[in-house]
């Protein structure tokens, strides 16, 4: 599945912040994410143009296709559950990431993502440079 930014059905941003922020989770506001089941929330930044902070909510059982970014990203699972590999790994090589649980992806390295829960998922993922996804091959 390729997941690219430009293909958001509009341009999504945050003001950057300047002193103290908060969004509650509830308030969040989710906007669809491409021509894909997943939804994207931004918190801060411009994933179009440089780091952000956003939250992806991912419909049950989604299952990911193997991917790349350009950069790398920290990522907590809010809700739901989450599994990240790695290639050469395989889904059943890793736990399942429940609420709380973090895992930082390094740039141009080949990793899936599924989301194996009967419920959906929401991650906090802070993207160091503009968010990108190529498929691996």
């Amino acid at each position: 599945m390729l997941i690219a930014v430009g293909l958001l059905a509009q341009p999504v941003s945050a003001d950057s912040h300047v002193g103290n922020a908060a969004v509650a989770l509830a308030d969040a506001v989710f906007q669809p994410f491409g021509d894909t089941p997943i939804e994207i929330a931004v918190l801060n930044g411009n994933p179009q143009t440089g780091p952000s902070a956003v939250l992806l909510k991912f419909p049950p059982n989604f299952p990911g296709a193997m991917h790349t970014h350009t950069h790398g990203y920290h990522a907590v699972v809010i809700s739901g559950g989450s599994k990240h590999w790695i290639a050469g790994q395989s889904e059943e090589d890793v736990p399942l990431q429940r609420p709380g649980d973090y895992w930082y992806q390094i740039g141009g390295e080949a990793h899936q993502d599924s989301f194996p829960t009967d419920v959906p998922t929401i991650i906090y993922v802070q993207f160091e440079g503009p968010l990108d996804v190529e498929p691996a091959e």
